[in-house]
């Protein structure tokens, strides 16, 4: 009886123990599979789930390295989906009707790029039938310097090697992301490595080196870093335009945080290399920037935008249907008013995010409101454009469920986009321009939703994962805070 009586304390000891220390052994790295629901019925096919006392994986198979090897993976994934061009050539409308059309192997042959071409990089760069950022355009010329061999086959190897190089600068972003995540979210950035739209977007174009540069100046602004981050921002910039928009965030942020200087630091320095790359390119004093603008300026509503709904309903209107819209396509001078407006309007809507919460939003919030509103007003809105959301997804700690609703709008546009381009041709075989409507609108809204979801966890922590503990363990506060993370809040607006 006795035996059993201190059997039985001994019992109760543990589990008194063991409800004491549950605390200190909460896990230190946060499982996906124990906190999201889509994670968790992933995990049934590959992984399994993840137990109570889950520790950071050490050496070889940390999140880092696994993320890495599977981001590899997925684009190895784009590289078969654009298989049927790589064995027949990028013809048209061919690789509009198997959807395997890449920027990357056409502007080889248009743009005369090559190892025998007599371009220099900077005639390149100038030349019109290339029509990149600088920096993405410098990227590909680089690459192209290094065919060879049969000019029959030479499209196909600038896009094997340029699928390598975008594949290094993928590593580069998930690693970034995975660290600046920290070591506790890390597996956040599988948002990146497993996200769908790789398959599809990933080798479009330069897009991805974009991605990397964004990725990483994130990393440096969340160390502390400014003047780093101004520089890796301005070069993202010169490779994907629209990540110029994060100086707002910060900006709006570090006023909000009393640390107006790194944020000015950072904004400044940013402009700066934006700038003098472009002084590079065009070696002019005015930096071609009214050559750009005019060109901008004239264009008309491109593929995915939002102005050219107008055009599209016209296109789709039946015949001998009275009640249809009255719509004219917007003229380019219109395009270029409302898309200004439009950018305006998103910077005021992120300030009024980043001054408005009780509590000081994260950086990754607000971004991801700022970029998500750019890209649904921009001029046009090529299908790569979106994998600028991937880091600020990941960073955000957003759920899958909303990845995944997103994605499939973006999976779905890409399909009838060039279905759309390919009716042009054979109109009776491709996509009327009405069903392209409903693609590009529900693409826009999937943006637009992941925009939502930022906002509505900036305004209510309590739904940000990033900050509110899970199983024991504290939440942080903002891994990507850097230099305003001890600030205290000096300018805020009550809501109502």
């Amino acid at each position: 009886m006795g035996s059993t009586e201190v059997g039985s304390l001994e019992v109760g000891k543990d589990a008194t123990v063991t409800s004491a220390e549950r605390h200190h052994d909460a896990p230190l790295v946060a499982a996906p599979s124990r906190e999201d629901p889509v994670a968790r019925l992933a995990s049934a096919i590959a992984g399994g789930p993840a137990g109570w006392r889950v520790a950071p994986s050490r050496g070889f198979w940390r999140a880092a390295t696994v993320l890495v090897l599977l981001a590899v993976a997925m684009l190895a994934g784009g590289v078969v989906q654009k298989q049927h061009c790589r064995a027949q050539g990028w013809s048209s409308p061919d690789m509009f009707w198997h959807a395997c059309y890449s920027d990357i192997p056409v502007l080889y042959g248009s743009a005369h790029l090559g190892g025998a071409s007599p371009l220099g990089p900077v005639d390149a760069l100038r030349s019109p039938d290339l029509g990149q950022p600088p920096l993405a355009g410098l990227a590909m010329w680089a690459v192209s310097t290094v065919v060879s061999g049969d000019s029959r086959q030479a499209p196909r190897m600038f896009f094997d090697l340029s699928a390598a190089a975008l594949a290094v600068a993928l590593v580069v972003a998930v690693a970034a992301v995975s660290i600046a995540a920290g070591r506790r979210r890390s597996w956040d950035a599988a948002h990146i490595a497993l996200a769908p739209v790789l398959l599809t977007a990933g080798l479009l174009s330069y897009e991805l080196l974009g991605v990397a540069l964004v990725a990483t100046a994130l990393l440096a602004w969340s160390r502390g870093r400014a003047v780093v981050a101004g520089l890796l921002l301005g070069a993202a910039a010169c490779a994907a335009p629209a990540a110029a928009i994060l100086v707002v965030p910060v900006l709006a942020l570090g006023l909000r945080a009393r640390a107006g200087r790194p944020a000015l630091l950072f904004a400044l320095t940013t402009c700066a290399v934006w700038v003098g790359v472009r002084l590079l390119v065009y070696p002019d004093l005015d930096a071609g920037i009214p050559d750009t603008w005019a060109g901008w300026r004239d264009a008309s509503p491109g593929y995915g935008s939002l102005w050219l709904v107008p055009s599209l309903i016209e296109q789709s209107r039946p015949p001998h249907v009275p009640f249809w819209p009255a719509m004219t396509a917007l003229s380019a001078s219109a395009a270029t008013t409302a898309t200004l407006l439009g950018l305006a309007a998103v910077a005021v809507a992120t300030v009024v995010l980043a001054f408005s919460t009780r509590r000081r939003p994260r950086l990754a919030h607000v971004a991801l409101v700022a970029t998500a509103g750019c890209l649904i007003v921009l001029k046009s809105l090529p299908v790569q454009s979106s994998l600028l959301l991937l880091p600020l997804v990941a960073l955000a700690g957003l759920r899958w469920r909303d990845h995944l609703v997103w994605a499939t709008t973006e999976l779905a546009h890409f399909v009838g986009v060039w279905l759309f381009i390919a009716a042009a041709t054979v109109p009776d075989r491709g996509l009327p321009a009405g069903f392209y409507l409903v693609l590009l609108v529900a693409r826009l809204v999937g943006i637009g939703w992941l925009g939502a979801q930022a906002w509505r966890q900036a305004a209510d922590p309590e739904r940000d994962r990033v900050r509110t503990p899970v199983d024991g363990a504290e939440g942080e506060d903002d891994p990507l805070a850097g230099p305003v993370r001890f600030a205290d809040d000096g300018f805020m607006v009550e809501p109502a």
